[in-house]
């Protein structure tokens, strides 16, 4: 699993899109059954009924948030 990618996309005042190989669990390790999905959408506004994933709560809310971090993360 080391040489697979995982690619997240900060969408402009939306969710996180998270791309390939993905395992995604809970506090307890408890794991989301992600079989037939090569990508989900991850809740970023804390609006979502269907936390952790994205349901468009942030559309309906008029949700805004920066895509681009302030100053240089490198």
């Amino acid at each position: 699993m080391a040489d697979e990618t995982v690619c997240i996309t900060v969408r402009p005042n939306g969710p996180l899109r998270v791309e390939g190989h993905i395992v995604l669990k809970d506090a307890d390790g408890r794991e989301w059954d992600l079989t037939g999905k090569p990508a989900i959408s991850l809740c970023r506004c804390g609006l979502s009924e269907k936390r952790p994933f994205c349901d468009g709560a942030h559309a309906r809310n008029n949700w805004l948030c920066e895509t681009v971090p302030p100053g240089n993360l490198t």
